[in-house]
């Protein structure tokens, strides 16, 4: 009988005890698992989700809710800028391509937006069937967008005030499906693209006709409209643009500039104590863990007397004793290792399916392999310290006292 054999029929005695071990030090592996590799594919997904847009210009205020609003599409617009002044300030050797986009509607909650053909250079993305609009009232879908609201080329719909579901409907003003893009994998995939003069059409009809029906003459709602976007989106030509545009533009008084990959970094920042707490959280009931086998393991010895005086008796060496002790800590760590990478992964499918619902954002979080290492040499650590004592306590023991 090996000693790995003998280690797995003494936790068969304590079960109890070691799957309680087991439970808690695979609950603190999958929390620094989780934390660690949920951190790491953050930033990656908020990249992924904002394409090939590197800047982007919107009215004087948070540059942050600037980028979630029109680069990621996760929160309400804060104002209105000048076409006209958004891209004189983007027009600029080191912009590659810009486009404009008003955000006002939404179609059960996928956001319509209007735009300018230039929006899929800046995407880099390509229509997959049909074609892009040439006229009012033509809609070309994302990828996403098409698959979930079951459009195609020739149907029709009706767009809904507001970005959020539930918004009162322009069913005097139906869309024409005439493309569907390729998927993306960047926030594109959730949009439906029409022109931007589609947008002023339908909002200033919509002012006329609520105008005519209360009997008002104030037309200056529909009045802002004609030079009027959400913001100017754009790809630099050079990646050293990043370092000057955005405060060149700043330093205007009434635009702003903003970087997704500055702001997503500024983001992160905000959450690097959580992160922190949760992995130290993780450590914490590894530690517990380990602890509790070392106490377990101490407990044992003192019932295992007399199949140590027989081990010994049969000539098994203390090293061998101590090998027992280790054993069982390393069988411990092992399944806790893996029950804690199965929970991770469930952790990680679950965080990254509602991501994705409320979002559009792709978690597909990854270890590297400096990662596993990391983890697996923590593993290796905590079963020698939670096995050192017990194996020494069983290799120093001398036989005559185990045959007292």
């Amino acid at each position: 009988m090996t000693f790995v054999v003998l280690a797995f029929a003494y936790l068969r005695r304590r079960w109890g005890q070691a799957v309680l071990s087991i439970v808690v030090g695979a609950l603190g592996v999958a929390a620094v698992a989780t934390a660690v590799s949920g951190f790491d594919a953050l930033p990656r997904a908020a990249r992924q989700a904002w394409g090939g847009v590197d800047l982007v210009v919107g009215p004087k205020g948070s540059a942050l809710d600037l980028v979630l609003c029109c680069v990621l599409h996760l929160s309400e617009p804060r104002g209105l800028v000048s076409v006209k002044a958004a891209m004189e300030a983007v027009h600029n050797p080191m912009i590659r391509t810009a486009a404009p986009i008003a955000l006002g509607d939404n179609v059960k909650g996928w956001r319509i937006m209007g735009t300018t053909p230039a929006i899929l250079d800046v995407y880099r993305a390509a229509i997959a069937s049909g074609r892009i609009w040439n006229g009012k009232l033509e809609a070309v879908l994302g990828a996403g967008a098409a698959r979930d609201l079951g459009l195609k080329i020739g149907d029709s719909f009706v767009g809904a005030h507001g970005l959020a579901a539930g918004g009162e409907l322009h069913d005097k003003f139906p869309y024409k499906v005439v493309g569907i893009l390729r998927p993306t994998g960047s926030a594109l995939d959730r949009i439906i693209l029409t022109d931007i003069e589609t947008v002023r059409y339908v909002h200033v009809e919509q002012a006329k006709a609520e105008i005519a029906e209360h009997g008002s003459t104030d037309e200056a709602a529909a009045a802002r409209l004609p030079d009027a976007a959400t913001a100017v989106v754009a790809a630099y030509r050079v990646p050293t643009a990043a370092a000057f545009m955005p405060r060149r533009i700043d330093a205007t008084e009434t635009l702003t500039g903003a970087g997704p990959s500055i702001e997503i970094a500024r983001l992160m920042g905000y959450f690097r104590p959580l992160t922190q707490a949760v992995t130290a959280l993780g450590m914490l009931l590894v530690a517990i863990a380990a602890l509790g086998a070392t106490v377990g393991l101490l407990a044992t010895m003192n019932a295992r007397t007399r199949d140590l005086a027989l081990l010994r008796a049969l000539g098994a060496s203390r090293a061998k004793l101590g090998l027992v002790a280790f054993a069982e800590a390393g069988l411990i760590a092992m399944a806790a290792l893996v029950l804690g990478g199965a929970l991770t992964f469930g952790l990680l499918t679950l965080a990254d399916d509602l991501l994705a619902d409320a979002t559009g954002m792709l978690l597909r979080p990854t270890f590297t392999v400096d990662q596993l290492a990391w983890l697996l040499g923590g593993t290796l650590f905590v079963t020698v310290v939670a096995a050192a004592f017990p194996a020494l306590r069983a290799m120093h023991t001398r036989i005559e006292e185990l045959l007292r």
